[in-house]
């Protein structure tokens, strides 16, 4: 059965499907809601404290959650709608849910999520749940980018270590200072991909697609001026490491090691970090032309339209992304609330970072809402290659990366 073939039978079987908040055996008359989950072992213990508060506050709903590994949730998903066994909500990841929600098989929750809720959730989270204007979910967890950077690598340098690049200059100049090639040790390292990259395009105003999400713009001017910065920090001013290459020091890896100075990572670095005793900084990612951005990543909670209870599901949703709940998350797990009106309850002195992640939580730009966007990804990523390792110019790649993302969305309209 193929994937669309399967979603439309979802969609028009709708509450149908078996398990889909129905009584079960011990739930007495009250409701009984589905869950999958992705929630790794600290957070599963956070989520089940706050289950165990909501059916508290809520004693005729119950609350059946199940985990999955993050990295099978999707086929596992798809494999459900294909056989009618969907639960009631579901958390994916942010690029997954508009495949979903275009597919006919979420529930819209325009109706259940008032205006006024939507309000308190950060405005970069809400719009990953956006869909042709229709709310489709609401975040569990968001996370950004800033730039990472190795105090004491800038201290040996002769810098100040509390210094973070405010422009992409600034990052130029402090990166010759930092590398020494004799020393295998760099200013910075970088990953090739197009998510990745994304602090880079914001910084200069150059959107991935049009409005209407029906072009590609990455061969346009402000776009190759993004990406030919990025390709001259390797190839031109010789400060990156070359942590995109195959083989190569993965960034990550390279600052673990003291290999790279500075790298863009994300607030679930910041544990692994702490963790290993390396003296380091988090600061905004330098400005481009369009001031400082990053790019936005996290995971949602979805309805499925099977769901008989979806003013329920709907509740529960605003629960986990309530004020009250994301400090609680938060502050354990040292993660970016997805509601707004809890930061000024955090823990600041327990997660010193989440201040800059915070401040730079309000440039960030969300990737475009299509649900293709995965097959954009793996089209571009080839090309992006290319430029970076010199085979070809990037006004080359990015006009071969064009014509492809243009014909995976006119494949995608001819499909719909």
């Amino acid at each position: 059965m193929t994937w669309r073939l399967a979603v439309s039978l979802a969609a028009i079987l709708g509450c149908a499907l078996p398990g889909c908040g129905k009584k079960q055996e011990g739930a007495g008359d009250g409701v009984v809601l589905t869950v999958w989950e992705t929630y790794n072992v600290e957070e599963r213990a956070v989520f089940r404290e706050l289950v165990t508060e909501f059916e508290a506050a809520h004693p005729g709903i119950a609350i059946r959650s199940t985990n999955l590994p993050f990295m099978g949730a999707e086929p596992k998903i798809l494999t459900a709608l294909a056989t009618r066994t969907t639960p009631d909500i579901a958390r994916v990841d942010g690029s997954f849910l508009p495949k979903l929600a275009t597919r006919g098989a979420l529930l819209p929750l325009d109706e259940y999520v008032p205006a006024s809720f939507r309000d308190e959730i950060v405005s970069a989270a809400l719009l990953s749940n956006l869909v042709e204007g229709r709310l489709f979910g609401l975040p569990d967890q968001v996370n950004c980018l800033c730039l990472f950077r190795n105090r004491q690598l800038l201290r040996d340098a002769g810098l100040d270590p509390d210094e973070t690049p405010a422009t992409w200059d600034d990052l130029i100049r402090m990166g010759k200072k930092l590398t020494s090639k004799d020393k295998g040790v760099f200013g910075f390292g970088m990953r090739n991909s197009l998510w990745w990259s994304l602090p880079f395009y914001n910084t200069y105003g150059a959107p991935l697609l049009n409005e209407e999400g029906t072009r590609c713009l990455l061969n346009e001017k402000r776009a190759v001026q993004a990406f030919q910065l990025k390709v001259d920090l390797y190839q031109k001013h010789g400060i990156e490491g070359g942590g995109w290459m195959a083989g190569g020091i993965r960034d990550d890896l390279g600052f673990q090691t003291h290999k790279y100075a500075m790298v863009f990572n994300g607030p679930w670095a910041v544990g692994t970090l702490s963790k290993g005793n390396i003296d380091f900084g988090v600061g905004l990612i330098p400005a481009g032309p369009e001031g400082t951005s990053t790019t936005v990543g996290g995971n949602d909670l979805v309805v499925f339209r099977s769901c008989k209870h979806p003013a329920e599901a709907a509740r529960f949703l605003m629960f986990i992304a309530s004020k009250k709940s994301q400090i609680l998350w938060c502050n354990a797990l040292g993660q970016v609330p997805v509601n707004r009106l809890a930061n000024e309850e955090l823990d600041f002195e327990r997660h010193p970072y989440l201040e800059v992640f915070i401040e730079q939580m309000k440039t960030a730009v969300p990737r475009p809402q299509v649900a293709i966007y995965p097959e954009i990804e793996n089209a571009v990523n080839p090309e992006m290659q290319a430029a970076l390792d010199g085979s070809k110019s990037v006004q080359q790649a990015m006009d071969a990366a064009v014509r492809e993302v243009d014909a995976i969305l006119e494949r995608e309209k001819e499909a719909m």
